[in-house]
């Protein structure tokens, strides 16, 4: 696909890293659930760093994806802000939702309400191209700092400053993750220049891989649902959850 063409198609790549990264992250999250629904202590290194690079993948992904979208000319404030209210907004859902339903462990600024911020927090960096490679080390790092502050408010949350103690299920702050945000918006404009590929790449004819480019265009239905799936099918097999009082 070149040129005109792609204004009209997805790149079935994008997708199909978009589809293993939501893979990783139900089976991630699937882990979590045992872990704090059920006590699972099994291989706590490997899962940790199972899910930091499920992370990894999916903010990477999304930076990339958006990169796509401001070069094909797609540059509406008005389109930014419906994708920032509708990810945040979903977050915001989950906030209230794991408030009223858990003991602990309330999600205050998950993945959704990252990339809602990180999808207004971007526009100015997308004159950059593919300097933002060298900008994104400054976001990560910014995390050795933003670490060793504490604060009595959940308000410094988004930054990466916490309160002493504090725990959450999901937590995606500014720093380091916008600089991982950074990184696939760099990548995305140095394969993907003004919204198209500098490389061909054959659409392979494989049913697994048409599979996973179906969820990865679906992620944001897929991520909704995936949790009250995990945790109705934990109540069914295990007779109640310990972290719900049922």
């Amino acid at each position: 696909m070149f040129g005109s063409e792609i204004y009209s198609k997805r790149f079935w790549e994008v997708d199909f890293a978009r589809g293993i990264a939501l893979v990783m992250m139900l089976v991630s999250n699937f882990v979590t659930d045992l872990q704090f629904f059920l006590g699972y202590s099994e291989h706590r290194i490997f899962w940790k760093f199972f899910a930091y690079a499920t992370a990894v993948l999916f903010v990477s992904i999304s930076g990339l994806s958006l990169w796509i979208s401001y070069a094909r000319g797609r540059k509406s404030y008005k389109k930014y802000l419906l994708r920032f209210g509708k990810l945040f907004g979903l977050g915001a859902l989950i906030t209230i939702t794991t408030y009223i339903l858990l003991n602990r462990g309330t999600i205050y600024f998950g993945i959704l309400h990252f990339l809602g911020i990180a999808s207004l927090l971007v526009i100015p960096f997308y004159r950059l191209g593919w300097k933002n490679l060298l900008i994104a080390p400054i976001f990560i790092l910014g995390k050795e700092i933003t670490q060793s502050i504490t604060t009595t408010t959940l308000l410094l949350l988004p930054l990466g400053i916490m309160p002493q103690n504090f725990f959450t299920l999901d937590y995606f702050p500014i720093f380091p993750w916008f600089g991982v945000f950074l990184i696939g918006t760099g990548i995305g404009a140095l394969f993907y220049p003004s919204g198209y590929r500098k490389t061909e790449i054959k659409t392979p004819d494989n049913p697994l891989i048409d599979f996973i480019c179906f969820i990865g265009r679906n992620t944001l239905k897929i991520y909704i649902l995936h949790q009250p799936v995990f945790v109705g099918l934990l109540f069914l097999l295990y007779g109640g959850l310990p972290n719900l009082g049922v």
